[in-house]
């Protein structure tokens, strides 16, 4: 039978346990262009990928100075405090 889609359609038959089922398809030349979008897409998503490893790598990095830093200058309170005969 023809395919419900178009002319330019063909269909696919797929044997199942179920019984066959009948998949149409687009033209070769748009099931091409469906297939460079969706690897153009995959390239964006793994570039995505790649910027949000590499800003949560800087996250940590930074997280890490913060607290150094503000460590420090809190051990440096302390110990200034203390020299000056106080508590912290």
């Amino acid at each position: 039978p023809p395919c419900p889609l178009g002319p330019d359609w063909t269909t696919h038959h797929l044997d199942q346990s179920q019984g066959v089922r009948t998949i149409p398809l687009p033209p070769l030349p748009e099931q091409e262009r469906i297939s460079a979008k969706v690897d153009e897409l995959m390239a964006l998503c793994d570039e995505l990928e790649e910027t949000l490893a590499s800003a949560q790598t800087e996250r940590g990095r930074l997280l890490e100075v913060l607290l150094h830093d503000a460590l420090a200058a809190d051990v440096e309170s302390m110990a200034s405090a203390v020299a000056a005969g106080g508590s912290a």
